[in-house]
């Protein structure tokens, strides 16, 4: 299947469509998998259907295809008896809402984040790392994330809202609004943006930092060893008419 680049008018359109890969489903947060339903996700459901009433063009994010992927490093001095791990989300829910008018061109996005992946071995050889890691190392990580620092029983989701921000240069930018623990951090990210006949891709990444969200890096051993303090981001979306 052929795809181009959008042209900047195309992408004023598509501008939303961020964040914020794909394997099998390895092990995961403390609950276990079940289906996901999108519907369930804290969005704008209702503004999304009006916009289609209103003969909008309404994109929706397909779980199945998209990913959003994150390595999460070490450091102290005690970092080399650690490991770096790598956290997907294989369950994106979002919408974008493609206007010819580019202020009102917008997408909206939610991720359940007790259904993270930890160290999934196609994550871990993406980002380049050994495949094998024990699996207590797994889910001691996959506790700690959960409890100690995201505190997904109280925060379930990361929403984030993106709109156009440029389009007269290549890559593209969006303005991106993430809220994360009930704390709020925008960010300026080049994207790559393509179309296909019914699809919208959109693909980048971007270095988030715990403070911006007020999370404390998990430490061990009166922090001579810890999580590194930047969190890298990458995103591959695509999404559907």
């Amino acid at each position: 299947m052929h795809h181009r680049l959008f042209t900047p008018v195309r992408v004023a359109g598509f501008v939303a469509t961020l964040l914020l890969a794909s394997c099998a489903r390895p092990v995961v947060g403390p609950e276990a998998r079940d289906a996901f339903d999108p519907g369930d996700a804290p969005l704008p459901h209702a503004e999304y259907r009006r916009a289609i009433a209103d003969g909008d063009v309404v994109y929706t994010i397909d779980p199945l295809r998209s990913r959003v992927l994150a390595r999460v490093g070490r450091d102290g001095p005690m970092k080399n008896l650690g490991h770096d791990h790598a956290i997907a989300s294989e369950d994106v829910a979002g919408y974008v809402l493609f206007a010819d008018d580019p202020a009102v061109s917008r997408a909206d996005i939610a991720i359940p984040l007790a259904r993270l992946v930890v160290d999934g071995p196609g994550y871990r050889t993406h980002f380049g790392l050994d495949p094998e890691v024990p699996e207590s190392a797994i889910a001691g990580t996959a506790r700690n994330m959960q409890d100690k620092v995201l505190e997904s029983e109280l925060y379930p989701w990361v929403t984030v809202s993106a709109r156009f921000a440029s389009a007269d240069t290549v890559p593209a930018s969006l303005a991106v609004s993430v809220t994360l623990r009930g704390a709020t951090h925008e960010y300026l990210v080049p994207v790559a943006l393509n179309v296909a006949g019914d699809e919208l891709a959109v693909n980048g990444s971007f270095a988030i930092q715990h403070g911006d969200f007020a999370m404390t890096p998990f430490s061990a051993a009166g922090g001579l060893l810890r999580v590194a303090e930047q969190i890298d981001v990458e995103f591959a979306l695509l999404a559907v008419r």
